[in-house]
């Protein structure tokens, strides 16, 4: 008896599933240009996806919207120590060279209005020399990478940051 339902539960299945269409088969069949059912009362919604369009063999897409421009990418302000590696005052722009304690070097531009101070004395930038210990807070600008100095302080107080 149970061998008995069990072949009719698996002919009953069978059957339901030849009897409905499958996919492939709904995609294929004719629809209504509206995308509705002919026998159907409902009518395609307004903020729906937008319908392909078929031209003749080929199908074109409904066109994208233009990506968003990225933010402007401002620049940043940063505080490096360390000694001074090399100094380049007659290039165009200045060039100053900073090594830290652990061997980062970093080149930065010094404008003319960038402000040199050793303690309450300014300073030229030719004044500096290699090994000379400081401290540039300089601006990074993060679209070209470009490291602009605004100050530089001369002396043992430029140590404490390192």
């Amino acid at each position: 008896m149970s061998r008995m339902i069990r072949l009719i539960g698996i002919f009953a299945l069978g059957f339901v599933f030849a009897a409905a269409p499958s996919f492939a088969e709904k995609s294929a069949t004719p629809a209504d240009p509206a995308g509705v059912d002919a026998g159907s009362d409902a009518t395609p919604a307004a903020d729906s996806a937008p319908a392909l369009s078929l031209e003749g063999d080929a199908v074109s897409a409904p066109a994208e919207p233009a990506p968003a421009a990225p933010p402007a990418l401002k620049p940043i302000t940063i505080t490096f120590s360390g000694e001074v590696a090399s100094v380049a005052a007659a290039e165009n722009p200045p060039m100053i060279t900073i090594q830290d304690r652990y061997g980062v070097k970093k080149e930065i531009s010094v404008p003319s209005e960038a402000k040199i101070t050793a303690g309450t004395a300014s300073k030229a930038l030719a004044d500096l020399k290699g090994g000379d210990k400081v401290t540039v807070e300089y601006t990074y600008d993060v679209a070209t990478g470009k490291r602009t100095a605004q100050t530089i302080t001369v002396g043992e107080a430029a140590t404490a940051g390192s």
